[in-house]
């Protein structure tokens, strides 16, 4: 094979797409266990023979000549003496023999007609033609999908292949998608018109959208980031289209250092890293993600062709959440990459519900330390300018007293809805405690904080509320405001307390006002 790989560049992703082909495609029309397997270890040994080649015949750019051709022939009978030699794989030596037979006897070595010809040897010639039209080779350039279907209708109509296999794969293309190129969703879904023939209807349980899924609450959310660490080309292509059809937003690596820049550089939320990678192995890469706070959260699958259990029991020791082995069959991929999501938004709506004040809804005092944190590193770092209001309810205490605790709620709700209201996307809106409140501003210089501040000033004092059995009634907010571009604090705690101390000094010059923490009078 090593050898083969270096005679025909192509031979290596060839196998692999035909592989790959195989095992879904079969699994698509019904196969069995038993002979799933067969087509699959057929379709991996089939150009076996042609280790016997000379390579300038298997590189030549141009027609081979009759005597080059008739070499060329040989290569089933050389592959199927070779199955016959290992005597495990004796099973397979006949389809090896027949991929290259044709329902009309003028296929080769033997000439056998339809009836002569195993069912998988037919499956297997189909897909060794299909792959070959689509690939670059050294005679020819890559087909386009639309000319490749055309030229296997052409030769199912001079009677070279199975017409109901034919039909089936286009239908299985309409259905996967799984052209490793651009996959053509649009021309399979036109040219999925005829029937399946001979006998291979398409099961149907394969009749449901390949992203059907039961995910609560998707709505309002961001498209998933999915990072796939594969450094096979071939495999990533397929990968990267068949996800990005879907609902996800894909990036790439070809090594685990690239993988590593990726986590870096995106905000990842499902990881699919093929084990053997090179220079740094997807376990390697794994445990970095766990043992980092920001990245820990992301949900571990790993793509190995690797049978030995002890490396998938590493990975999942290391903290992997799955695997997949390869070549991988393309509804389980999905199915597994769903699970991925429904965990994956469920852990985010937990983590939206620990972050929530259940009153108002606003961030708590504990997400409020964390964004904080974050974002005043941001602030430092870039020079950028991020203010912080403190907010507090007027003489709060006699609203709960005269009108009860749950008018005392309705004014909560009502000023934490004003601060969403009135405030950018970018704001960060905190029920601090009690009837206190946070509004972090980043991009926001003082005086920008100052005109904010007001507004929202102005905005809760017209508020009215209209108790059943009292008068209406408002309230009302001092705030204090507290900004880095007017003072260099050592670290966000400081510009907290700053603010806090501006709030003390609006509530000790009448309440109902906004004051900075440069004001006169104040620290």
């Amino acid at each position: 094979m090593n050898r083969m790989a270096k005679v025909e560049p192509y031979f290596e992703a060839h196998i692999q797409r035909a592989c790959f082909y195989a095992l879904n495609f079969g699994k698509w029309v019904g196969l069995s266990e038993s002979e799933l397997r067969q087509l699959y270890l057929a379709t991996f040994f089939h150009d076996a023979g042609k280790v016997s080649i000379p390579a300038k015949i298997l590189q030549k750019p141009g027609p081979l000549t009759p005597e080059e051709f008739k070499i060329m022939e040989a290569h089933p009978t050389l592959g199927e003496e070779i199955c016959l030699k290992l005597g495990p794989l004796e099973e397979i030596a006949p389809l090896v023999a027949a991929h290259h037979e044709k329902l009309d006897g003028t296929g080769y070595p033997q000439g056998v007609k339809a009836k002569d010809i195993p069912l998988l040897a037919r499956i297997l010639a189909l897909i060794e033609i299909y792959d070959a039209l689509r690939s670059e080779r050294c005679y020819k350039p890559p087909f386009s999908l639309e000319r490749s279907v055309e030229i296997l209708r052409s030769e199912t109509s001079a009677g070279h292949l199975d017409r109901g296999l034919v039909d089936a794969f286009i239908k299985f293309g309409e259905s996967h998608y799984v052209d490793p190129d651009i996959l053509a969703m649009d021309f399979f879904r036109e040219a999925g018109s005829s029937t399946t023939g001979g006998g291979l209807a398409r099961p149907d349980s394969r009749e449901k959208s390949r992203n059907e899924v039961d995910v609560e609450s998707k709505e309002q959310d961001e498209p998933l980031t999915i990072l796939v660490a594969e450094d096979n080309a071939d495999q990533m292509e397929i990968m990267k289209t068949i996800l990005s059809k879907g609902r996800y937003r894909v990036v790439s690596a070809a090594d685990g250092e690239e993988a590593m820049e990726e986590l870096a550089r995106a905000t990842v939320d499902i990881a699919l890293l093929d084990i053997m990678i090179p220079k740094m192995t997807g376990l390697e890469v794994c445990r970095r993600i766990r043992e980092d706070p920001r990245l820990r959260n992301i949900y571990v699958i790993f793509l190995t062709a690797l049978v030995a259990g002890e490396e998938r029991v590493k990975g999942l020791e290391l903290g992997a959440n799955d695997y997949i082995t390869k070549p991988f069959y393309l509804p389980e991929l999905m199915a597994r990459i769903s699970v991925a999501e429904r965990l994956t938004y469920q852990r985010r709506e937990m983590e939206k519900q620990a972050a929530r004040d259940p009153l108002t809804r606003l961030y708590n005092r504990r997400m409020f330390e964390e964004r904080l944190s974050h974002e005043f590193d941001r602030a430092k770092r870039y020079g950028r300018p991020l203010s912080i209001l403190m907010l507090d309810v007027d003489d709060f205490k006699n609203v709960n007293d005269r009108y009860g605790h749950d008018w005392g709620d309705v004014v909560l709700k009502a000023v934490a809805r004003t601060l969403r209201e009135r405030t950018r996307k970018s704001d960060i809106p905190v029920r601090y405690g009690g009837e206190e409140f946070i509004l972090m501003l980043p991009e926001v210089a003082l005086e920008g904080a100052r005109q904010a501040a007001e507004k929202i000033r102005q905005e809760i004092r017209s508020l009215r509320f209209s108790p059943d059995s009292a008068p209406p009634f408002s309230v009302t907010v001092s705030i204090g405001v507290a900004s880095t571009s007017a003072r260099s604090y050592e670290d966000s705690q400081a510009a907290v307390k700053d603010a806090d101390l501006a709030l003390y000094g609006a509530k000790r010059n009448g309440k109902d006002r906004v004051e900075s923490s440069l004001a006169e009078g104040l620290p």
